[in-house]
């Protein structure tokens, strides 16, 4: 039986990040990946479409791994192994029933576009209040609750804020975005622009914290861009593996891991389906979901009930469909040209037709006028696509894991799964919408892929029925709660045995939080 220090199951870029610092420290790492190439949600292709283009099947932008600790501490080592990023001043903009925007990294040129939806004061309030404590923000997101230096962070908040101040901002903290939108903006436009980044985080404008979530990545946009790697994720794959690698560790792929081994009430190794075992002899780690995990590797184990009842009620969010397009030639955008420089690009009626897409997809219903997520990776990576044409990455977040109905009353919901027949007659109803904008979108199509939530899940074991976050971030699945009602973080009723991964916190998102978080702590003199 082969011995390693840790075991990590599965090769997401939580598992990842985890085995390079761990690897760094002096341990010996083992990573065992079902799938034939590691990287979980980033999913490079070369041959999806068609030659000399390149596409990000799953997850394509990094704006939380560049701007989270992970990236900062692991730098040098990556750069020395291939990684280069590429960034833009344009990373955001909207096009919606009552105009257009684009949200600059230069602080200057979004003032005055929102000068001109006649929101720059609204704007620049908003922008300077929530700096003032970015940095309780942003360190609520990345903080490891479950330890007492958390409690710093609450302390350095009462010193700030006060006690009336403190409970203001927890108020704040669970305010939904549309009526933090509607009381701060008065343009339409403006609010288009800011609400659809609360779908990246799983969230709709409707719901507790969202208005808290819109702040913190318009500001993480605003302030940092919307960078990828030169030549796809793949390159962060193989920098993160290489750093394992060289520090000798082992990623082994096709390697399905059965159950986790426990002895005496120890985490002490792995067993694959094709019976081979591995033993780890200071921990365990799984980047898996709840169920998976309580339900699954450790189904034979004495588990407390509380904890089983807590994985089996851990719920999943909507579904992701996946659209990817090579293009003849960059996109022209009809109303405004600007918009065929910007990476990602919102395509929504407004935020009534976003909040209506949300609940009809919670609900088990189609959209009618869904929002549609338009990534343009080719505006900073031109190594994407042959020379003059460029490539769409298309985002649908409001869409119902099971179909009970349609609001546009045109596809029939049968059984209710997304077979091929009811998936490309959704996706040809959101390039009809998409084509309303880019005025040659039909024309420049060469090739097309369309990735429902059947494919998604088949792809990435975690993503259950699509679901692209790995369960739902609504307030009671998110921060403390995740990823069990119990509050456990990380930890798990056997020792040395952590989850980490999309499903615990810090959540969903290419950051690397929850594998740096319990990496660290694992390196700690004392991890408790």
């Amino acid at each position: 039986m082969e011995r390693s220090d840790a075991i990590i199951i599965g090769s997401g870029i939580n598992a990842l990040v985890a085995g390079a610092l761990l690897s760094r420290g002096g341990w010996k790492v083992l990573i065992c990946e079902r799938n034939n190439l590691p990287g979980g949600a980033i999913a490079t292709s070369t041959t999806a479409t068609l030659p000399g283009f390149t596409h990000e099947l799953l997850s394509s932008w990094h704006p939380l791994f560049v701007g989270g600790p992970a990236y900062a501490e692991l730098k040098r080592d990556l750069e020395s192994h291939g990684l280069v990023y590429a960034n833009t001043t344009m990373p955001t903009g909207v096009v919606c029933s009552d105009g257009s925007a684009v949200l600059s990294t230069d602080m200057a040129a979004t003032s005055a576009e929102f000068e001109r939806l006649g929101d720059g004061q609204a704007w620049n309030e908003m922008l300077g209040e929530f700096t003032k404590k970015i940095d309780l923000a942003f360190g609520l997101l990345g903080a490891d609750l479950w330890r007492p230096n958390a409690l710093k962070l609450l302390r350095a908040a009462r010193k700030r804020f006060g006690n009336r101040g403190l409970v203001a901002t927890g108020a704040e903290l669970l305010e939904p975005a549309a009526p933090w939108l509607d009381r701060t903006f008065s343009s339409p436009v403006s609010k288009s622009l800011l609400a659809p980044w609360a779908l990246h985080n799983g969230l709709g404008p409707d719901d507790a914290s969202s208005g808290f979530i819109t702040k913190v990545i318009s500001a993480a946009v605003a302030f940092g861009g919307m960078p990828v790697p030169i030549g796809g994720g793949v390159k962060l794959v193989e920098a993160l593996s290489a750093i394992i690698t060289t520090n000798g560790g082992q990623i082994i792929t096709g390697a399905d891991v059965k159950k986790i081994n426990v002895t005496n009430g120890k985490a002490t190794g792995v067993e694959l389906v094709d019976g081979r075992k591995f033993e780890a002899k200071k921990a365990v780690l799984a980047s898996t979901t709840p169920q998976a995990l309580y339900g699954g590797l450790l189904k034979d184990q004495e588990l407390p009930s509380t904890t089983v009842k807590a994985a089996e009620s851990f719920r999943y969010g909507r579904a992701a469909i996946q659209i990817h397009l090579a293009l003849s030639e960059k996109p022209i955008w009809k109303d405004d040209a600007r918009l065929a420089d910007v990476a990602i690009v919102h395509v929504l009626d407004g935020m009534n037709s976003l909040s209506e897409s949300v609940n009809a997809s919670n609900r088990g219903y189609l959209p009618k006028r869904p929002t549609i997520v338009v990534g343009q990776p080719t505006t900073m990576d031109a190594s994407r696509a042959p020379e003059g044409q460029s490539i769409l990455w298309i985002q649908l977040q409001e869409n119902p894991r099971t179909i009970l109905g349609d609001l546009a009353g045109q596809i029939d919901p049968g059984d209710g799964s997304w077979n091929q027949e009811r998936l490309n007659a959704y996706a040809d109803r959101v390039l009809a919408q998409l084509g309303e904008q880019i005025t040659n979108l039909a024309s420049a199509t060469l090739a097309k892929v369309v990735l429902g939530p059947q494919q998604i899940e088949a792809m990435n074991i975690n993503l259950v029925g699509g679901d692209p976050y790995s369960g739902d971030c609504r307030i009671d699945q998110y921060a403390i709660w995740r990823p069990l009602s119990g509050a456990s973080g990380h930890r798990t009723p056997i020792k040395a045995l952590w989850q980490i991964g999309a499903s615990t916190h810090p959540g969903p998102g290419l950051g690397g939080g929850s594998g740096y978080l319990v990496a660290k702590r694992l390196l700690s003199k004392r991890f408790f």
